[in-house]
């Protein structure tokens, strides 16, 4: 048997990076949702996304608070390998700003694969990283574990002479859960897809990946 790749026609580069693609998935609905700043949901969406917007100032800062731990994961999975985020899917109980998010799923395709280390240890002590979806989840979980605070564009309902209601706010997003890490780890599903990747021979790099201590 042998493999005959369709470099003349379709101009295959062996030489281009191979990809991985990840899934992700979080449960969310266990997280707080109460109006402060370890209450709010993990979603890109912000208020203008939904049907019905946020009714309080206080809801919508909850909306905000999502937005900037999204931003957040993104920057905390990034900091090895550049990637790019695919297929969002986030489930509400309803299409209305007040509804907490109740599960956010979403892929990674990263450019350079062999740079994300297989060794660490989750956020709650409680696991040791072998695998590099390991170390994804151990960055997402590290990034809904920890407080910022963000000058940010927030809809209030209350407001007037601005067609879009939008007020600049320092919105401050805290750790989803303070009772135990470890449920923000167990809520957080990381999935290596592995058909997805080159798999011939001369397109498979050697595993260079790298130790990974806590950042």
């Amino acid at each position: 048997m042998a493999t005959v790749e369709p470099k003349a026609l379709y101009k295959v580069d062996i030489n281009t990076p191979q990809t991985t693609y990840f899934t992700v998935a979080i449960n969310t609905s266990g997280f707080l949702d109460t109006e402060t700043v370890n209450g709010g949901r993990v979603s890109p969406c912000v208020a203008t996304d939904f049907a019905t917007r946020p009714t309080t100032l206080a809801q919508s800062l909850l909306v905000s608070r999502g937005a900037l731990r999204f931003k957040m994961m993104m920057e905390s999975i990034g900091i090895r390998s550049n990637f790019q985020y695919h297929n969002i899917v986030t489930t509400y109980a309803s299409d209305e700003g007040d509804s907490p998010i109740t599960a956010l799923e979403f892929g990674l395709v990263f450019d350079t694969p062999n740079f994300i280390p297989t060794t660490g240890t989750a956020i709650d002590g409680s696991s040791a990283t072998t695998t590099r979806a390991g170390f994804i989840k151990d960055k997402i979980g590290e990034a809904l574990n920890t407080t910022r605070t963000e000058n940010m564009s927030v809809y209030d309902p209350t407001g007037t002479g601005n067609p879009q209601q939008l007020r600049t706010i320092a919105v401050t997003a805290g750790p989803v859960l303070t009772a135990s890490i470890g449920e923000i780890v167990e809520a957080i599903t990381v999935t290596e897809v592995t058909a997805f990747a080159p798999n011939t021979s001369n397109q498979l790099p050697t595993d260079n990946s790298l130790t990974y201590s806590a950042e």
